[in-house]
C-alpha cells in the first residue's frame, strides 16, 4: 500500500512539474526587435485639419511588439514630402529639412495630442514660407512617430497623409539651445541639478548660426578640471534622460552620447588638472574636449552694478563664485535678484570700473563686451549666471 501511495506523489509530481515548466514558458516572452509598428489613420477620412483654429492634432497607435509590454517613449515627426532624411548640411548653405521632429514633450501613452501651433511652425520651416502670401492655402503633411526604450532601441511607424490649412505667423528664431555641466568639479560637486549651485551652460557662440526652429548649434567653455573628480553634460538640469554626455572609460577624446543607443557613459575625467576647452554642436552631436589654448585671467570678484539705480559696489549685488569645490578656479558667477522695475546693468569686477566691465545690449542673455553698453534689464526675479572668460550672462527667470 504504501509502494502504491509513493507511485501515486511521484506521479502528481511529474505532472506538476511539467505544467510549471509550460507555465515558466508562457510567463517568459521573447523579447524582440521591431522594426516598425502602426500609426493609425485618422479616425474621419479625409478631413482637413485648420491649424489657425485647432488646438491639437490627436495621434493613436499600437505599441511595438517587443514580446511584452513595454516603457516607451514616444516622438512625432512630420514632413511635407514624405521623406524622411535631412540633406546634409553644406558650409555656409541653409537648407531646409525634409523633416522636423517636433520640439514637444514625449508621450509614454498609445496616444499623442501635438499642439497645432508646433505643427504649424515646422511646416513653415520645412516649406522656407516667410511671408502670407507664399504659404499654401492647403498642403498634403505626412507624418509618423518614433517609439524609443531606455535601452535606447528605438523603431519607426508607418507615415500616414493628412491635408492640413497652415497659417503664417512671423517666426522669431529660437534662443540657442543650452545644455549643461555638471559633476564634482563643478558648483560646489554636489551633482544636485540646481543652476547656479552644482551646475551651469555652456555657452552659446556670439554670431554663430543657429536652427532657427530649434535652437541647436555650437556651444562651447573653457574651464579648469583635475583628474580627481569627474563630470558630465546634460539637456535637462537635474535629469538623466537619454540626452546625456560622457566619456567611454571616462576618456576625454572618447566622449559618448546616451542618446545614441541608450546606454549611459563614465564621468569624463581629465588627465592631468589644467584649463580645457570643450566644444559641443547640439546639431549634428559631436563634442571634443582639448586643452585650452591658453590660461584665462582670474579675478578675486566679480559685480552686477546698475540694478534698481544702485551703481556703487556692495554686498548686496556682489556675485558669488559658482564653483566652490576644493582646488576650484572660478569663472562662472551668480546672484539672486528681485528686480523691482526695468533698468540697466554691468557686470564690474571690483566696482571701480578700472580693472575690467562688461555690457551688451542683449536680454536676458547677450556676450558682454568691455566698454559694451549698458544690459537693459526687464523687471522680474532672476538667477544670473555670468562667464567672464567668454563674457556670455543669462537671467533664468525663477
Amino acid at each position: 500500500m504504501k509502494k502504491i501511495l509513493l507511485a501515486s506523489v511521484v506521479a502528481i509530481a511529474s505532472v506538476l512539474a511539467v505544467t510549471s515548466c509550460s507555465d515558466d514558458r508562457d510567463s517568459n516572452p521573447v523579447i524582440q526587435q521591431p522594426s516598425s509598428f502602426v500609426l493609425n489613420e485618422p479616425g474621419i477620412s479625409g478631413n482637413v485639419y485648420d491649424l489657425e483654429t485647432s488646438d491639437s492634432l490627436t495621434f493613436t497607435y499600437v505599441q511595438p511588439d517587443y514580446g511584452y509590454t513595454a516603457a516607451v517613449s514616444y516622438y512625432t515627426q512630420v514632413s511635407l514630402t514624405n521623406k524622411w532624411e535631412n540633406p546634409a548640411e553644406e558650409e555656409g548653405k541653409e537648407q531646409a529639412p525634409n523633416f522636423v521632429e517636433l520640439e514637444v514633450d514625449p508621450s509614454i501613452h498609445a496616444f499623442m495630442n501635438v499642439p497645432a501651433a508646433k505643427v504649424n511652425l515646422a511646416i513653415l520651416n520645412m516649406g522656407g514660407y516667410t511671408d502670407a502670401a507664399s504659404t499654401p492655402a492647403e498642403t498634403k503633411l505626412y507624418v509618423r512617430m518614433r517609439a524609443i526604450l531606455s535601452s535606447g532601441y528605438e523603431c519607426y511607424s508607418n507615415p500616414i497623409e493628412l491635408t492640413v490649412r497652415p497659417y503664417y505667423v512671423n517666426m522669431k528664431a529660437a534662443d540657442p539651445e543650452l545644455w549643461y555641466l555638471t559633476g564634482g568639479c563643478i558648483g560646489d560637486g554636489s551633482w544636485s541639478g540646481i543652476v547656479g549651485v552644482s551646475e551651469y551652460p555652456l555657452c552659446p557662440i556670439e554670431g554663430a548660426k543657429y536652427d532657427t526652429s530649434t535652437g541647436k548649434g555650437d556651444l562651447t567653455f573653457t574651464g579648469y578640471f583635475t583628474p580627481d573628480l569627474g563630470f558630465k553634460i546634460r539637456k535637462t538640469p537635474g535629469s538623466w534622460d537619454e540626452n546625456e554626455w560622457g566619456g567611454t572609460d571616462g576618456d576625454i577624446t572618447k566622449p559618448h552620447f546616451k542618446g545614441d543607443d541608450g546606454t549611459g557613459a563614465s564621468d569624463f575625467k581629465v588627465p592631468a588638472a589644467g584649463y580645457y576647452t570643450i566644444n559641443l554642436n547640439t546639431k549634428t552631436n559631436t563634442l571634443s574636449i582639448t586643452e585650452a589654448k591658453s590660461t584665462p585671467a582670474e579675478y578675486a570678484s566679480m559685480y552686477i552694478l546698475g540694478i534698481g539705480g544702485d551703481w556703487t559696489a556692495s554686498d548686496a549685488n556682489k556675485m558669488k563664485p559658482v564653483d566652490t569645490w576644493a582646488g576650484a578656479k572660478p569663472h562662472v558667477w551668480t546672484i539672486d535678484l528681485d528686480v523691482a522695475a526695468d533698468c540697466e546693468a554691468k557686470f564690474d569686477v571690483d566696482g571701480t570700473w578700472k580693472v575690467k566691465d562688461w555690457g551688451a545690449t542683449g536680454f536676458p542673455y547677450g556676450w558682454g563686451v568691455k566698454g559694451g553698453a549698458n544690459i537693459p534689464v526687464k523687471a522680474g526675479k532672476y538667477t544670473v549666471i555670468f562667464n567672464d572668460i567668454t563674457g556670455y550672462y543669462y537671467f533664468f527667470t525663477k
